[in-house]
């Protein structure tokens, strides 16, 4: 028989046990208690799916403080400098053999404890390392695949300069960027030379800071004794064959795959062309995803500057849109806008502005800040407003950089 309301008792055992349940519930959602890893991405949609690690993750910090990679690599002047001293930093730490029983290896910490204890590891492991590094520095990485038509293959990175504006070979393994009239290349523009021209205009960059060298193709075949890689395969004139096929793996949130499990493999873009089409012997062959070039070479965290309604013809406020993720680009992991009018200090600003139009030069700059705190390269809008005596006569020219 229930009893009414009013003449209830409380349970004073079951009460503590529903406190105790409460206290114990708040505790876990607290920021005090321990969070289990949860899987984070920062999902691109266009011009390809793209799973970016997304700077909450808490391995990367963990990855951070356990490893002084940070503190070798922002030691470099420029952004290039520092991404270069990475890959010194990487090339340095890992031994290279042929360890193909853990070429599936995702966790770059394993990986760099286990090589402090003179373990060695193969090509695919050092770029992984490479990748998840430079995620945790801010920077967008990712990994490539690489076959010869002969059949020989090979893993590096390819990284997002904003200095450059442009995407950037880098491959831990040699310790080495190519360059072409002192531009560094992607591996699609190191393809294209290999095709047109053999790489005779080429120059292969070893090491990083003061401690660079540069090999020229007329100097090749080049063997050094750093490392086993340059005893097993010298840097020779067939190195660029290596660009024939190349395959990009569609995500680059690998601490999160090597925590949950997740297959880095399901999402592989290729490059196929009148060149390699007929190459059916590589493992990316059936389930690689063709792409074209300009989409898988997007560019990244390029903010679009569109003023709204008219062009000024006089000194008055506008009002500007500043726009990102469209048109060919994308800003993985994006906090806020940073806006700089003329030569004034850069604030942060909202995706609407109002830009203050005066006689004479106006220059409006933008760029993004992402969450890790790395700056993406600067957009410019410019508006003259030409005055002669007591009538302005208007003229606007507009230059984006």
């Amino acid at each position: 028989m229930r009893m009414p309301l009013h003449g209830w008792v409380p349970d004073y055992p079951r009460t503590r046990y529903i406190i105790l349940l409460a206290s114990l519930i708040a505790f876990v959602s607290s920021p005090l208690a321990p969070q289990p890893d949860k899987p984070t991405q920062d999902v691109q949609k266009s011009p390809i799916l793209f799973y970016h690690e997304s700077s909450r993750h808490q391995r990367i910090q963990a990855l951070l403080d356990e490893f002084d990679f940070d503190d070798c690599a922002l030691r470099g002047v420029s952004e290039f400098d520092q991404m270069l001293l990475l890959k010194d930093w990487v090339y340095r730490r890992i031994p290279y053999d042929l360890n193909y029983k853990d070429a599936e290896l995702l966790d770059a910490g394993q990986i760099l404890r286990r090589a402090q204890k003179g373990e060695s590891f193969i090509c695919t492991s050092m770029a992984v390392v490479f990748v998840e590094c430079a995620v945790s520095l801010g920077w967008t990485a990712r990994l490539v695949f690489l076959r010869k038509k002969s059949g020989q293959e090979h893993a590096a990175a390819d990284i997002w300069s904003n200095q450059y504006r442009k995407w950037i070979y880098i491959d831990p393994t040699w310790n080495i960027h190519l360059e072409r009239h002192g531009v560094p290349l992607s591996v699609l523009e190191a393809r294209k030379e290999w095709l047109a021209r053999k790489g005779k205009q080429i120059t292969y960059v070893f090491g990083a800071g003061d401690h660079r060298e540069r090999y020229r193709a007329a100097q090749l075949p080049v063997s050094r004794g750093d490392s086993a890689i340059w005893r097993y395969l010298p840097l020779d004139s067939t190195w660029l064959e290596y660009t024939f096929q190349i395959g990009v793996v569609g995500r680059n949130d690998l601490i999160s795959c090597a925590v949950s499990g997740r297959p880095l493999w399901e999402r592989v873009y290729i490059i196929r062309d009148r060149f390699n089409r007929r190459d059916r012997s590589w493992f990316l062959a059936e389930s690689g995803i063709p792409v074209a070039p300009r989409d898988l070479f997007h560019e990244l965290n390029r903010v679009d500057i569109a003023i709204e309604g008219r062009a000024p013809d006089r000194p008055r406020p506008v009002l500007v849109r500043f726009r990102i993720n469209r048109n060919n680009t994308f800003a993985p992991n994006f906090m806020e806008y940073l806006v700089k009018v003329d030569d004034g200090e850069w604030e942060v600003a909202e995706e609407e502005y109002r830009w203050k139009i005066k006689r004479g030069r106006n220059v409006l700059a933008a760029r993004i800040m992402n969450r890790f705190g790395m700056v993406g390269p600067i957009t410019k809008k410019e508006i003259i407003i030409h005055t002669s005596g007591r009538s302005e006569r208007p003229a606007r020219s507009s230059r984006v950089r």
